[in-house]
């Protein structure tokens, strides 16, 4: 896997993008996470994705 930087838009100088993760599908389905809303933080050096 790999994070991803999309632009999203530009407004006057300012440019702002969006980063994306493709997940493993069976990963998200099992996670039951789905349509919720999730904080992330960073720890240690690792990106960790949890239940708010």
């Amino acid at each position: 896997m790999k994070i991803m930087k999309a632009f999203d838009k530009k407004v006057g100088d300012t440019e702002y993008y969006k980063y994306r993760v493709n997940l493993p599908k069976k990963i998200v389905e099992d996670s039951n996470l789905l349509g919720k809303e999730v904080k992330v933080r960073l720890d240690k050096g690792k990106i960790i994705i949890e239940k708010e």
